[in-house]
């Protein structure tokens, strides 16, 4: 059998063959879109063979006319068209941390960037000083007694319940009660049970103890035997549901976007999605409408930011329509987090949008009403990532927001010192610290940069409460941001002396002119702004008293 041959296109267009890069023909071609070129062709007849004025080609009739019609019709330049691909690269970028630390750490020295990695993801594993043997998992009712569950459990619902509220309190402790009077009928609601205890363990224990790592691993056994036979159950999602939670703040990145993807489809197996009065849910799908927008609420608002931060799909439904809102509940703030969601799924990098309404989005986050830590955090994670689309944006927002920017990150910062004094391990308080520290590198202002200090505190105060291989490298990588940042500035400085040595040298200067904008020396500039008519209309005495960085998120960074 002849071997294929690969099919060249006949006509190239000019940057493809300056580029000599492989060109389909098509106007714009691939190649050109893919890259932002702007796509044109010859249309001068580049044959090294003499033809006859009006000699045919030995192409078709129908080339032939077309080549001439493109000789004698003027030449129409396309416009630069972003593609799709290109923004889609360019907001998936934007929103994942791990690829702006990367291009942050490039931009400052490329040579000792740091490596592409999510710094400080969560506050990492935590690990027994002598490992546990790798047996089978045991029973729930054979890792602990029930008073120590119910202990654990009761931490759960004080820390955590209050911002992820998808469980039925009364429910889950006449259950627990009921499953140690039968120690011999397992069932799927194992997995809640063991959920709700390994994440109490988590936020009442700074260390990992045994205790914990037996939950985790009966949970996770519980999930795994699991036989579907139907549409999942509501107790199968709610164990999914807790296991997802658990990972995302002690796992590594790509093991909690699985788990949480696999809880997506559940939950679109189940029927819970659906908002449709048309819809028939099973009897094993029934709950109360609250409790099932909670859960679908929950599992979405993972699903969403985990797959941000590796630039990977994230799970949408059929009918990808926003749950209705959550019932409020007093001293529950479930409501608050998840009414961040829309914003959120509207960051789809899928989603290419208009970019100019992110100053707009920005605000109306930053005057969100958010009473406790958790919650508060979340908004802040927000606000970073709109952050990071405006500034790859190249997108100015106004002094005034700005200053407002840096004031809600002074208070995430805030929340993220007490959250670790309460033993509340949130997966943003080393996530939002870490990223507020490469914001505030990337928008290089003197107000910027005087919070680094502050920034630099509490994620020294996480990595040292916290002792794991995941918080000291993030620490280590802030540093190393800080330091090629500092030495960058060392060469600038470096540079301006030298140049002005050179002056003084040439002027024979004994020492560089004073110049204090508030004196009468801005003379010069008056007139120099009185020969150019369109300079007329700059406020000089606002010109030499502000702060033009201010006016730039990007600064010189």
């Amino acid at each position: 059998m002849e071997p294929l041959k690969r099919k060249r296109s006949h006509l190239a267009c000019q940057p493809c063959r300056e580029r000599k890069r492989k060109c389909d023909g098509r106007n714009p071609c691939i190649t050109c879109t893919e890259w932002g070129y702007e796509c044109h062709y010859e249309t001068t007849n580049r044959r090294k063979t003499s033809r006859v004025p009006g000699q045919a080609t030995p192409s078709s009739p129908a080339g032939a006319q077309s080549l001439q019609l493109d000789a004698h019709t003027p030449k129409t330049t396309p416009k630069p068209v972003e593609s799709d691909d290109c923004g889609l690269v360019r907001h998936l970028e934007a929103n994942s941390g791990a690829a702006f630390v990367r291009k942050l750490g490039l931009k400052i020295d490329p040579m000792n960037a740091p490596r592409l990695n999510l710094f400080a993801w969560n506050i990492g594993s935590r690990q027994l000083s002598s490992p546990v043997n790798a047996a089978s998992a045991l029973p729930i009712v054979e890792v602990t007694s029930l008073e120590h569950m119910k202990s654990l459990a009761q931490v759960y619902f004080d820390k955590v319940d209050p911002c992820y509220g998808f469980i039925d309190r009364y429910q889950f402790f006449d259950r627990l009660d009921l499953r140690w009077k039968s120690p011999l009928s397992p069932s799927i609601y194992d997995s809640v049970l063991a959920g709700v205890a390994a994440i109490g363990c988590l936020f009442s224990q700074r260390s990992v103890t045994i205790t914990e790592l037996h939950l985790v691993r009966s949970a996770h056994s519980c999930l795994d035997s699991c036989h579907l036979s139907g549409p999942p159950s509501i107790d199968l999602l709610t164990g999914w549901t807790l296991r997802s939670i658990y990972l995302r703040m002690t796992d590594s990145p790509h093991s909690t976007w699985i788990a949480s993807s696999t809880l997506m489809h559940l939950v679109e197996a189940s029927g819970l999605h659906s908002e449709s009065p048309s819809s028939v849910l099973l009897p094993a799908a029934q709950c109360d409408p609250d409790l099932r927008r909670r859960i679908v609420g929950v599992a979405r608002h993972l699903n969403t930011w985990t797959s941000f931060d590796l630039g990977l799909s994230l799970v949408s439904f059929q009918k990808n329509e926003l749950l209705l809102p959550i019932l409020p509940k007093p001293g529950d703030y479930t409501a608050e987090v998840l009414g961040l969601l829309p914003v959120s799924v509207s960051l789809d990098p899928g989603r290419l949008k208009d970019e100019t309404d992110l100053t707009s989005t920005l605000s109306k986050i930053l005057e969100g009403t958010h009473s406790q830590p958790p919650s508060v955090l979340a908004q802040c994670n927000l606000v970073l990532c709109i952050l990071r689309r405006i500034h790859t944006e190249n997108i100015d927002i106004p002094p005034s927001l700005v200053e407002q920017v840096l004031e809600f990150l002074k208070k995430g910062l805030g929340c993220a010192r007490s959250l670790v004094m309460d033993c509340s391990p949130w997966h943003q308080v080393p996530n939002v610290s870490f990223q507020i520290i490469c914001v505030l590198l990337v928008m290089d202002t003197r107000s910027s940069l005087a919070i680094l200090p502050e920034a630099m505190q509490t994620l020294s105060l996480v990595a040292s409460t916290y002792d794991t291989d995941t918080m000291r490298e993030a620490y280590g990588a802030a540093c190393l941001l800080l330091l090629l940042h500092q030495q960058r500035r060392k060469y600038d400085v470096a540079i301006l002396t030298e140049t002005l040595n050179i002056h003084q040298q040439n002027q024979q200067f004994t020492s560089p002119p004073q110049f204090n904008p508030t004196t009468q020396d801005s003379s010069w500039l008056e007139a120099l702004v009185a020969d150019f008519p369109g300079l007329q209309r700059v406020d000089l005495d606002q010109f030499l008293n502000m702060d033009m960085t201010n006016y730039l998120l990007g600064g010189s960074g």
